[in-house]
């Protein structure tokens, strides 16, 4: 395991949460453009809540493979926690990379105190001294 792959799951998470929010907002009631026409004929629907309804489901797709990746990814990395003995680095993980906290609240939660820089380097210099 490295910094990298925890931080790749880190922006997996963040996507997935983007695709969902991208979801949602295609939910939003759609205006027609007021019966007004340019003439020409294409192959996407005119109906704007025909339109959002496609862009739904193509994005559904997408949020379901996203978060099987997501899911692989969390897996091989909860697999490879199981075998570090350190509570705190387990901890840390848990909060800064999979929950999605800043570094000084995931010192709060695992060391007691806010601190940019401790929980921070406790990941560093495990990964120096076990990777």
């Amino acid at each position: 395991m490295t910094i990298e792959e925890l931080e790749s799951v880190r922006g997996m998470a963040s996507e997935v949460q983007a695709i969902q929010n991208e979801i949602e907002s295609l939910y939003t009631p759609i205006c027609s453009p007021n019966g007004q026409s340019s003439g020409g004929h294409s192959n996407t629907p005119s109906d704007p809540t025909e339109r959002a309804v496609n862009r739904i489901l193509v994005k559904r797709d997408e949020l379901e493979e996203k978060r099987k990746n997501l899911a692989d990814a969390v897996s091989s990395i909860e697999d490879w926690l199981n075998k570090v003995d350190d509570p705190d680095i387990r901890s840390i993980v848990r909060w800064h990379y999979f929950l999605g906290l800043d570094w000084s609240k995931t010192c709060k939660k695992v060391l007691g105190y806010p601190s940019y820089y401790a929980a921070r380097k406790r990941i560093e210099r495990f990964f120096e001294e076990n990777c």
